[in-house]
């Protein structure tokens, strides 16, 4: 697939979509650890705590990468894992929202 061009307004939504997104899991990462840390009863249960957090911050940073060349591949499984909706994505153009959806649906 041949890389995607992005103008200025696109780049402006881009970084907004890919932030809300992060957000939202780091988010449910925190609240998913707060839960496990209140209910760990006994010393062995801190390192299934860190092993959540280690496991969720490897697949963290390898799924959000805002370089340009990946963004496609990025949007497009966030919006087929549910964490970023077609809605969300409005103003791109439509070549764009074209490859998206084209990965998303993989």
């Amino acid at each position: 697939m041949p890389e995607a061009n992005w103008s200025a307004s696109e780049k402006k939504i881009a970084r907004r979509v890919f932030e809300t997104a992060l957000q939202r899991e780091l988010s449910e990462v925190m609240a998913e650890f707060k839960a496990r840390a209140a209910s760990a009863k006994e010393p062995e249960d801190m390192w299934a705590v860190q092993s959540y957090l280690a496991k969720s911050q490897r697949e963290i940073e390898s799924k959000y990468d805002y370089r340009y060349s990946q963004l496609v591949v990025v949007f497009g499984r966030l919006l087929r894992e549910g964490r970023l909706t077609e809605d969300e994505l409005a103003g791109l153009g439509e070549e764009n929202l074209s490859r998206i959806q084209r990965v998303a649906s993989f």
